[in-house]
């Protein structure tokens, strides 16, 4: 074992032990005396890593990205925190704090006193750790990682000894036969489970003194695990500005999904999630491909669900949809996320909402357009209206923001001739729609109060959509509808007509015990709901739906299947209130809660609809 000697350490202690035999000499106490550091952590290493790349060329695509907002993020906004409506029990208000749309927001947990340096008394007999163990650490599913710790002595040799804690401490340790080095390569994992190690440093002398290095988790959820790095680990502190030469890895799942080392740019994203611990990210692969057997596409987004403690509500949203049969639905997975060496917790790896052939599949125009064209649009309704392209409606003020905004605006974001006759064009089709939906309407009066539309609304409005449309929020008890927030939807300019979805952004729903539904006086609905025709769509698609949505064994199978990973996230993030205000006692707690909303929600839309006249 290699010695390691500092003159400088070594004179500065032989001074301490003279002042220390001195104040022996006159009956003092001796003080406690030698050099203290902070240890370095060192990055846990995947071993027998038998990874292959997947395929990154643009061969057989069609939806490459171009200027505009198919090559940026602002697609990809995610929820924030809704409505405050009065939950099942109360919180505590002294323990939140506010965002800056005004919902109230749970307390972000210390997210440095979590993964962090060993106690600062770590020098014995003038040895000290210059590296520990990551307190933290991911090991894909049949793959081991390397643990590091390593010492300095001022006198004597140094030997390696780790251990397997049953606890967590280091009370428990149990001896690892043949692990005396300073790496210790974890055996190879394919079983869930979290591991403990930690390793002590022996210094040959009088005393033959011990340090006892901090204590390593290890965990194997058996997910997917995404590894993130940027360049000279650059912190990702902008949502606007990419960083980019960055490169991920993926691991754990699929032999022929695997890979390693794929170019990429990110981001944050979110609006008021972005100012939480734990951050939503955007990636845009420098070549296009797939991720987990998905499409390919340069563009997805990792969802942190920091506001879920479920985890789940954004997948089962995304079930919903599939079973009413949209025709588009976002796809992903759960993974682990590490960055730059650093375990960041359970993440939702999918897809961001883009025009292309293999997402929301519209006509998004060309570069030859005239001013006097038109092309199809992917329209959010959004109130943080941050968007280039974008205006509020003369009738219900909503605010609309054009999505893929190609072919409208410049390099630089301004707004191009072209693009400015085709926004007029579409707000008159969106003035048009609304005075359908209104047509007494005078100005200052409350829509909510208007007679029934004129029925010929329905020759612009696909109502089979936004029937659907309705079922999924009103099922997940979606309060974002009433801002509006993250309310999708796209128009044929060719066939003129108005089509719900895709559905994004529920991890803030079904947090409260409902009686009634709540969204039929949201957007559209407050018209929509007083015309014959859609109230007999709904009464005729739910009949023909509902008995196919079984949401019991799809959330059984989901707890089963991120609990560890759920977990391990706890044990970084800490507990938090959901936004309802209320903190339960478990993960298993907050399930069971969501699977009881949304299975008596379910009742409480079939009541409503059987009662539709």
């Amino acid at each position: 074992m290699k010695k390691k000697f500092n003159g400088t350490v070594r004179s500065f202690f032989c001074l301490v032990l003279f002042a220390a035999i001195t104040f022996l000499a006159v009956g003092c106490n001796d003080a406690k005396s030698g050099p203290e550091t902070d240890a370095d952590s060192s990055d846990p290493v995947i071993s027998d890593a038998d990874t292959s790349d997947a395929d990154t060329s643009d061969a057989g695509t069609s939806d490459e990205d171009t200027a505009g907002s198919r090559d940026e993020d602002n697609t990809d906004s995610e929820n924030e925190n809704s409505d405050a409506d009065t939950p099942e029990e109360s919180g505590d208000p002294d323990n939140q704090q506010t965002g800056n749309d005004g919902d109230v927001i749970p307390e972000p947990s210390d997210h440095d006193s979590q993964p962090g340096s060993p106690d600062d008394d770590t020098a014995v007999s003038g040895a000290l750790f210059v590296r520990q163990p990551k307190k933290m650490n991911i090991a894909p599913n049949n793959r081991s990682i390397a643990l590091t710790c390593e010492a300095e002595a001022e006198n004597g040799e140094i030997t390696y000894q780790w251990y397997e804690s049953q606890d967590g401490s280091t009370d428990t340790g149990i001896v690892i036969s043949g692990a005396t080095g300073t790496i210790f390569n974890t055996p190879v994992f394919n079983e869930k489970g979290i591991r403990y190690y930690f390793c002590t440093a022996t210094v040959s002398g009088a005393d033959d003194s011990v340090l006892v290095s901090d204590v390593a988790s290890v965990a194997n959820t058996a997910l997917p695990t995404l590894f993130i790095e940027t360049p000279n680990n650059a912190e990702i502190t902008s949502k606007e500005d990419w960083i980019t030469g960055a490169r991920i890895s993926l691991a754990g799942t699929e032999e022929s999904w695997n890979f390693e080392n794929v170019p990429t740019s990110i981001r944050g994203r979110g609006n008021s999630t972005w100012l939480l611990s734990k951050k939503p990210y955007a990636l845009k692969l420098d070549k296009k491909q797939q991720i987990m057997g998905l499409p390919t596409h340069k563009r997805w987004v990792l969802v942190a669900n920091y506001l879920d403690n479920t985890f789940m509500r954004n997948e089962t949203a995304f079930y919903l949809s599939r079973i009413f049969e949209f025709d588009w639905t976002v796809r992903g997975d759960f993974v682990d996320l590490v960055l730059n060496g650093e375990y960041q917790g359970l993440y939702w790896l999918g897809e961001a909402i883009k025009v292309s052939r293999n997402r929301v599949d519209i006509d998004d125009g060309n570069e030859d357009m005239t001013d006097d064209e038109d092309k199809d649009y992917l329209v959010e309704m959004d109130e943080y209206f941050d968007e280039p392209v974008k205006f509020q409606s003369p009738i219900r003020n909503l605010p609309y923001m054009i999505k893929n905004d190609d072919y409208m605006v410049d390099g630089n974001g301004v707004i191009t001739s072209g693009g400015a006759a085709r926004l007029e064009r579409f707000q008159a089709k969106i003035d048009t729609l609304e005075k359908l939906l209104y047509p007494k309407f005078t100005p200052g009066s409350d829509t909510n109060n208007s007679p029934a539309p004129d029925e010929t609304y329905a020759n612009v409005i696909d109502i089979e959509s936004w029937a659907k449309f309705w079922f999924v929020n009103e099922i997940m008890d979606n309060t974002e509808l009433r801002h509006p927030k993250s309310c999708y939807f796209t128009f044929d300019s060719t066939h003129n007509i108005f089509k719900a979805g895709p559905v994004w952004d529920f991890d803030c729903s079904s947090l409260y015990n409902r009686s009634s539904c709540i969204l039929k006086e949201t957007i559209y609905y407050n018209a929509l709901f007083k015309s014959p025709a859609f109230k007999a769509k709904v009464k005729e698609l739910w009949n023909g739906y509902s008995g196919s949505i079984d949401i019991e064994p799809l959330i059984e199978s989901m707890r089963s299947r991120i609990a560890l990973a759920a977990e391990y996230d706890t044990m970084l993030w800490g507990e938090h209130d959901d936004p309802s205000g209320v903190r339960r006692e478990n993960f298993d707690a907050y399930v069971d809660f969501f699977k009881a909303r949304v299975l008596s929600k379910i009742s409480v839309v079939a009541a409503d609809v059987s009662a539709m006249e």
